[in-house]
């Protein structure tokens, strides 16, 4: 199915949206002329109703006059003469039967017949009415108006008001399609003048590549969705061109990284294939070769491990735990690497406290950071300890090594990063398991700290959220 561009859309649900409304108020207007016109009607009915009800007083009864007329006739005279006035009055004869009479203009009273000798007044009126109305239809509007002995009906016609109606139905329709065409091209141009901001933030978009990520869309737009939109690409930019500059300096760094062992794997190579090597030499080779490559293989899994944490596909638990004795643990290792060293390893004593996270990451951790402590404190003491702040808790790893120039605070933390790198890579390290210690400390909702200064030693804490009680 093919996709059709916005404007065409939204051209099209205007283009209903006007119809409808133009045809509902075409509709409202027709209707709201023929309910003001009966209503006109009715008020002009109900004006004369009152003025023969305030006459009637000077009514004088004359039933001489000769026959008598049936009610249908004399509805059919009515309707015939078209907006006039029967009045009716009902007596008692001395036999005491009721007796109708009726008076209209241009006629003598007379007294109507046809009816049942029990007709009560009441059957008078429902009989005159039906009669009025079979004939009248829709065409005439009835009112009646009982007062006392009298009954007064006017007919009045609707004819004049329906012209007037269907002149004003026709000019609606006639008015309609043109007003709909006219607002039908305004709606096109408004669409296209209200999405023209969007269609250059789109060709700002499509114009950059990745070598314009330091590109941005202009903001503000002039509409506050737009520009919206235009501030959430920004800041999706930033964080790509920041993904991209790190992930440059990343390749970067591990390609160097990799190349300076893969240099000493080559010469090693050559130097045992050259002639008048002994065994011993070759062996010797070998071995160092060995040694380089279980380095190389060190640093090619925790580049894994940093690719998969930064993209989320690092399982970790996240369940509550004993951090008191992970860190007992941590020391007891601690301990062995320090054997043969002027290090003292202690823990300072504590309470049982509880982490929410992952253990076995958590050990990892601490590991790195106690390593850390042995490989570059020569002599002294290495103390772990556990601390609370907040809804945090923390284990600390504290030396009395030579400390950490506050210069080099901010990017211990950076890959490959080393304050000393000759010294670093003699001690075997590869210059990422702080860099490891982070990410494995954020992905578990806490994070490393470090405070430290030149001669006084250094001390990295790792907080975690601490486990409900």
């Amino acid at each position: 199915m093919s996709e059709r561009r916005l404007s065409a859309v939204l051209t099209e649900r205007f283009r209903r949206v006007v119809w409808s409304a133009l045809a509902g108020y075409a509709l409202f207007v027709v209707v709201a002329f023929a309910v003001a016109a009966e209503g006109v009607l009715r008020r002009s009915l109900e004006h004369s109703a009152n003025a023969i009800a305030s006459l009637l007083g000077a009514y004088t009864d004359s039933t001489g006059g000769p026959g008598g007329v049936m009610p249908a006739t004399l509805a059919e005279h009515l309707v015939g003469m078209g907006g006039q006035v029967v009045i009716t009055r009902t007596t008692t004869s001395a036999r005491g039967t009721q007796q109708v009479y009726f008076l209209s203009p241009g006629m003598p009273a007379k007294r109507l017949e046809g009816l049942p000798a029990n007709a009560t007044p009441d059957d008078v009126r429902q009989a005159l009415l039906a009669a009025i109305a079979e004939r009248a239809r829709w065409r005439y509007r009835v009112l009646h108006r009982a007062t006392g002995a009298f009954d007064i009906y006017i007919v009045a016609s609707r004819e004049p008001y329906l012209l007037a109606l269907t002149a004003v139905a026709a000019a609606a329709a006639l008015l309609l399609p043109l007003g709909a065409l006219s607002a039908e091209r305004a709606a096109r141009q408004a669409v296209a003048a209200a999405l023209h901001p969007l269609e250059r933030v789109a060709a700002e978009t499509r114009a950059v590549g990745p070598a314009e990520l330091g590109r941005r869309i202009t903001s503000p737009t002039g509409q506050v969705e737009v520009t919206e939109l235009a501030d959430s690409l920004n800041r999706m930019l930033d964080r790509v061109d920041r993904a991209h500059r790190a992930l440059e300096a990343f390749t970067a760094d591990a390609s160097h990284e990799l190349r300076t062992p893969l240099t000493h794997l080559r010469a090693q190579v050559q130097w045992a294939l050259a002639e008048e090597r002994t065994e011993a030499e070759v062996r010797d080779a070998l071995m160092a070769m060995e040694r380089e490559l279980e380095r190389t293989t060190k640093l090619v899994e925790e580049l894994l491990l940093i690719a998969r944490g930064e993209n989320h596909r690092l399982a970790l638990a996240r369940a509550p735990f004993d951090l008191s004795a992970v860190l007992d643990e941590v020391r007891e290792i601690t301990e062995a690497m320090a054997v043969g060293r002027e290090l003292v390893v202690r823990a300072e004593p504590s309470s049982l406290v509880r982490a929410l996270g992952d253990a076995d990451r958590t050990r990892h951790i601490l590991l790195n950071l106690t390593s850390n402590a042995v490989r570059y404190t020569p002599s002294g003491e290495i103390t772990l300890s556990l601390r609370t702040r907040g809804a945090l808790v923390g284990a600390g790893v504290r030396d009395t090594g030579p400390g950490i120039a506050a210069e080099h605070l901010e990017r211990i933390f950076d890959r490959f990063f080393r304050i000393d790198q000759s010294r670093s890579r003699a001690l075997g390290g590869t210059g990422l398991g702080l860099a490891i210690a982070r990410l494995l400390a954020e992905l578990q909702g806490g994070e490393v700290t470090v405070e430290s200064a030149l001669g006084a030693g250094s001390t990295f804490t790792l907080w975690l959220p601490a486990a409900a009680d």
